[in-house]
């Protein structure tokens, strides 16, 4: 099988590595300092070339095995087996000279259920957890209840290892399909700023032909007329007023069609208050993306420019979108006072937060918005304690909401 299929570093292999770590060199320990305890217990006399040996027997099933399953260039079906080969042997040597072979191998035993990809995990499974103890109970002639039991404690071993190597598999498979979406969100948000250029583009093409054929058609019927009233004048003044007359009704019909060039470039005027507009984008947020949303107005609401109302409300959409795309947040609150000189906009949310904020587009457009109108932008974020940004701007009082309606 391709070393492709290996998972990639995850905070659990340095778990693995540190765990092993401790293993040999509390094994080394236990081999150099209590050789003369190991003497009184097994009968078995070591010398000198023996500890060396065994100690490098322990060296090699302590670095092999991991070192062959974090190269990715190597089969996933050979660290297993090195660990077999390696720590199996030492295993069967240590289950009579020790006297036991499970504090020796319980730590081998977990990592080699950890190391076993996919379809590896069912012969490595079988030969470490079965094959291995039953050998050591025929060669040294222990009693069955003795390898059932050994056979037990290391399944689970085994089992537990075989878990996490699972569970950082599919950690890491969320996490490319996370990358996939970043991705193909960039791409359509690609696509739909081309989209958006070449809708202006043609918009522009179709005015552009428009005006020239209106404008255009107006001003050349008017500058020609002109020109023949200006010799019909001493001729035949009666004649001339006629002419003025068809040139005055002329002009006037590209006068109407001029404005209705220019009503259908600009954007219809909303008559909701910037409250409702507010409070309309919060309620449509919290519908389609599950959070809760809760807005509140203090003092009374008076008219703003319409520059004012579309920053507001731009300031709004930023923030929520943050909240829920980079902040993972649940609940947001949005508060919108009406002072005596200024308006301001606080929206706070229980996400994740930061403590290292990047301005990045977004948040560099809403503070050019806010400086355009003189206003200000401040925003705080803290690890596991959300964000607040405050968008506040000076305004002059016209009066009341309700005055300027009537009075519209």
């Amino acid at each position: 099988m391709a070393s492709k299929m290996k998972p990639q570093w995850h905070w659990f292999v340095t778990v693995v590595i540190a765990m092993r770590a401790v293993w040999f060199v509390g094994g080394l320990n236990e081999l150099h300092f209590q050789s003369k305890h190991f003497t009184e217990t097994t009968g078995i006399h070591w010398d000198r070339s023996t500890i060396w040996l065994v100690t490098a027997g322990f060296a090699l099933s302590f670095a092999v095995p991991l070192s062959l399953f974090l190269i990715r260039k190597v089969p996933t079906w050979v660290p297993p087996l090195a660990e077999l080969v390696i720590s199996g042997g030492m295993y069967l040597f240590y289950s009579k000279s020790v006297g036991g072979g499970f504090d020796f191998y319980n730590v081998p035993i977990l990592t080699l259920g950890f190391i076993s990809i996919r379809w590896s995990a069912v012969w490595s499974g079988i030969a470490g957890v079965v094959f291995m103890p039953v050998l050591a109970g025929w060669i040294w002639g222990f009693s069955l209840s003795s390898v059932g039991d050994e056979i037990f404690n290391l399944a689970v071993l085994f089992g537990i290892g075989f878990c996490f190597q699972r569970l950082v598999d599919s950690y890491q498979k969320i996490n490319g399909m996370y990358g996939i979406i970043q991705e193909q969100n960039q791409t359509l948000e690609l696509y739909s700023k081309q989209i958006e250029k070449l809708t202006l583009a043609e918009e522009r093409n179709r005015l552009s032909r428009d005006l020239h054929d209106t404008v255009g058609h107006t001003f050349t019927t008017t500058i020609m007329g002109m020109d023949a009233v200006y010799y019909l004048i001493d001729l035949s003044p009666e004649e001339a007023k006629k002419s003025l007359r068809e040139l005055l009704q002329v002009t006037r019909g590209g006068l109407d069609e001029v404005r209705r060039h220019i009503h259908q470039i600009a954007p219809e005027k909303d008559e909701q208050s910037l409250a409702a507009a507010l409070g309309q984008i919060g309620s449509e947020f919290a519908l389609h993306t599950g959070t809760a949303v809760e807005f509140d107005v203090i003092g009374a609401e008076y008219a703003v420019s319409e520059q004012v109302r579309w920053a507001f409300i731009r300031c709004l959409q930023e923030s929520l979108t943050n909240a829920k795309k980079h902040g993972a947040a649940t609940r947001v609150g949005v508060e919108l006072s009406f002072g005596r000189s200024s308006v301001k906009l606080r929206i706070a949310d229980n996400g994740r937060g930061t403590s290292e904020l990047v301005r990045g587009f977004g948040l560099q457009a809403m503070h050019d918005r806010m400086a355009n109108l003189n206003g200000t932008l401040e925003v705080e974020s803290n690890p596991d304690r959300g964000t607040i940004v405050v968008c506040e701007v000076p305004v002059v009082k016209v009066g009341q909401l309700e005055w300027k309606r009537e009075g519209a």
